[in-house]
Order: structure tokens, then sequence, then C-alpha cells
């Protein structure tokens, strides 16, 4: 019906609007979800009247039909009291029935039809809702997973840059240009009276060579 492909081609206005300048796409899922339902609870507004319309000409058919049966048992009865004049009265009244029976037949015929696409499409547009619904739920799993794996692989490249912009092999220079250097300050250290001591009762390499010549 008209009224449901214009609130798919207005969907479809909005949605390439926002993708324009999108930024969340679980919000603008969420904003059309809230137009389906808006448009959906109209609708059924709407259809609430057509639906309405229908049952009453289904009680005017029937009410009529009852009339028609009515006025058809007082022609019989006129006629078998021999009264053609109130017989002839009754029948005009049953065949005024029968026709306004026939329009409301016709009429209830096309409102039906109308109703039952209208319901159709309501059905299609709850469906539409539904299937929207799920893939939002989707979608916002998928991002944010998509968000967590960025947010980790943003922090592993600064992790790997940071480490390739410090060569090791220069820290490694550094270490040991210090150690050199402490080295060296060592040697130039002035003995104190504690080292001179220390150095008379060491024993040296010749001394302990002369008592393995005086053994033997």
């Amino acid at each position: 019906m008209g009224v449901f492909n214009r609130i798919s081609n207005m969907f479809k206005a909005k949605a390439n609007s926002a993708l324009d300048d999108l930024e969340n796409p679980i919000e603008l899922l969420d904003q059309k979800i809230r137009d389906m339902e808006e448009s959906l609870n109209k609708a059924k507004i709407s259809s609430a009247q057509i639906f309405g319309n229908l049952k009453n000409t289904e009680k005017a058919m029937e009410k009529s039909k009852e009339l028609s049966k009515d006025y058809d048992e007082k022609v019989k009865l006129a006629m078998s009291k021999n009264n053609e004049e109130l017989a002839k009265k009754a029948l005009r009244l049953k065949l005024d029935e029968d026709k306004k029976y026939e329009s409301l037949k016709k009429s209830y015929e096309e409102q039906s039809v109308k109703a039952k696409a209208l319901k159709d499409n309501l059905i299609k547009l709850q469906e539409e809702i539904d299937k929207t619904r799920s893939y939002r739920d989707e979608a916002s799993a998928r991002l944010n997973n998509a968000n967590a794996s960025k947010q980790i692989n943003e922090i592993m490249a600064n992790v790997q840059t940071k480490k390739n912009s410090i060569n090791l092999d220069d820290i490694e220079r550094k270490i040991s240009k210090e150690e050199s250097y402490a080295e060296g300050l060592s040697d130039l250290k002035t003995p104190s009276l504690d080292d001179e001591f220390e150095a008379l009762n060491e024993t040296s390499l010749d001394e302990e060579l002369e008592k393995y010549r005086n053994n033997n």
C-alpha cells in the first residue's frame, strides 16, 4: 500500500543522509527502530478504524439479511390472507433490503481485500522491526569487538614503535663504558694504610715456587 511505500522511502532517505556523516552506527540503528515503531503504532491506529468499518459493514449485512427474511415471511402471510396490497408493500421492502444487502456485500468484499493487505503489511513491518532489532544487537557486538581489537592493535603498535626506538646495542655499550670507567678509577685509587699492610702479608708467587725447590 502507498503508506508503507512512503514509510520505506522515508527510512531509506534518512539512512542515506545519516551515513554520510556516520559516527556511531548503533545510534543510527536505534533511531531507525524508534522511527519504525512509531510508524507501526500510527499504522495500527489507522488500521483499527478500517477493521472497525469492516465489522460495522458485516453487522449491517446481517441486519439487512434478517429484515429481508422477515419481510419475506410477511409477504407469505399477506398472500395467505389474500391481501395483495399488503403483500406488495412487504415485497417492496424485502427487495430494498436485498438490494441493500448486495451493495453491502460488495463493499464488504472490497474492504476485506484492503484489510487483508493492510494486515499483511503490518506483519511485514513488525517482522522488519524484529529483524532490525536483531541485527542491531549483532552489529553492536561486532562493533564492540572491532573497537576492542583496534585498541589492542594500537597498544601493540605503540609498544612495538617504542621498542624499535631503543637500540639494545647502544645500551650495552653505554653500560660497558661505565663499567670500564669505574675500573679505571679503581686503578688510580691511592692505596690506604690498611691496603699496604695487607700487601705485606700476601705471599708472592716466587716465594711459593721457592718452597717447591727446597722440598726437592
